[in-house]
């Protein structure tokens, strides 16, 4: 752009970046020394109560009639004696995923004509949240990603087997912990952390 002759006022930008990738993942330049305050804010999988809080109370804090109307819905009742609890376990508490497992219950009673959420409904809307969750399950399994080239070989091998040997490659170790996808089991194996994970694999791979 030209310069004509004005002085420019000062100005700031914020830019926010999302995911699981670090700023050293970019190639090229070192980031850090040409953006100022640069901090990585860590957002953890939801916890139970968090899990409940977000099912029992949504739009707690909205005003509009419908809003106050889907809180008077959708208490803790609405999911039965367990339900929110069954979410959250299958979920592994992504908030993608909860929401996903959630969205698809209340489908489902929609359509089923039904005000409480069933044991049955719960378990009917696992396959169909596979589904309709098909490109985000593969995107947060890291499928076709170019972030570590034996990431997906070593998440698929889940489909036919529970757990399994961590990787020997440290850098495949660290992604997949930084991506929150595994977790140690008994005698030091790995399993996957979500067991929504492992349906999708078992499902649609």
């Amino acid at each position: 752009m030209g310069d004509n002759g004005a002085s420019s006022p000062p100005f700031h930008r914020r830019w926010v970046f999302t995911g699981s990738h670090h700023f050293n993942d970019l190639p090229n330049v070192r980031w850090s020394s040409y953006l100022v305050s640069l901090r990585t804010l860590e957002l953890p999988p939801f916890t139970l109560a968090e899990t409940r809080l977000l099912l029992s109370q949504p739009l707690e804090h909205a005003r509009g009639p419908e809003a106050q109307a889907a809180v008077a819905v959708f208490g803790s009742g609405f999911w039965g004696a367990d339900g929110m609890d069954r979410i959250h376990a299958k979920a592994g508490g992504w908030p993608h995923l909860v929401q996903l497992l959630a969205s698809t219950v209340v489908d489902l009673c929609n359509t089923l004509g039904l005000d409480r959420a069933t044991p049955a409904v719960l378990d009917a809307a696992l396959p169909k949240a596979v589904v309709s969750g098909d490109s985000v399950l593969a995107e947060l399994l890291l499928y076709r990603s170019d972030e570590h080239p034996a990431a997906w070989p070593y998440l698929s091998a889940f489909r036919t087997q529970d757990t399994q040997p961590p990787p020997p490659d440290a850098a495949l170790r660290l992604t997949l912990k930084r991506h929150l996808l595994v977790q140690e089991a008994p005698g030091g194996h790995w399993t996957l952390r979500v067991p929504l994970m492992q349906r999708w694999l078992h499902e649609r791979t």
